[in-house]
């Protein structure tokens, strides 16, 4: 009896072993999926730094623009307010030919480059293949755990039933904590579906 009350000591511990080293896999699956998706986010940040320091220049000109439309719109506001208080009948009048400043030249949208499209295709693929092989790997997991977990309930029912002189209430704990955190579906529906609803990287907009 007190060999079977080894072995079934020693199951449970190398049971626990591979559920623990699931959860972490599949931790490690889906903080590797994040990883891509924030490599696309990044190549989409560098390129933003590039065109803002490019652009400078023309961002100047465009704030000096911008500058003396508001003051010819200030200037109208003023005109305006001051005839109202003066002259009411040459404000309806002005009011009524809707009078108002012209607006400013609209900023084209700049293309994406090859370049930078490729990169971000190619991110995308990558995340795809990698999305791919988290569903394919787990799917094989899944059976391991399963015997796991099997070994795992099973050892701890019976150091229950049989370890008279063991601690049952720390095989109780040992058994709740697994279920909650390891056999039970939720964690692994979880990471599965977090796996699955996360999108590929899009291809960027113009800026």
């Amino acid at each position: 009896m007190k060999k079977d009350i080894a072995i079934a000591k020693y199951t449970t511990i190398a049971a626990f072993l591979v559920l623990l080293f699931s959860t972490y896999y599949l931790r490690a699956q889906v903080l590797k999926l994040n990883t891509i998706r924030l490599s696309s986010e990044n190549i989409r940040t560098e390129e933003v730094r590039r065109e803002a320091e490019e652009s400078l220049p023309l961002r100047q000109k465009e704030y000096e623009l911008r500058m003396a439309h508001y003051e010819t719109e200030q200037k109208h506001y003023e005109d305006m307010l001051d005839l109202y208080r003066t002259d009411y009948e040459e404000y309806v009048k002005r009011t009524k030919d809707k009078f108002a400043p012209p607006r400013m030249p609209q900023k084209p949208t700049k293309p994406i480059s090859p370049e930078l499209s490729d990169k971000l295709v190619e991110v995308g693929a990558k995340f795809r293949d990698q999305q791919y092989h988290y569903f394919s790997s787990t799917s094989k997991l899944n059976w391991i755990a399963c015997i796991a977990a099997l070994s795992l309930v099973g050892g701890l029912l019976y150091l229950l039933m049989f370890d008279v002189e063991g601690k049952r209430i720390f095989y109780i704990i040992i058994l709740v904590l697994s279920f909650v955190f390891m056999i039970g579906p939720s964690f692994h529906s979880i990471m599965s579906a977090v796996a699955g609803f996360l999108q590929a990287p899009h291809g960027m907009r113009g800026m």
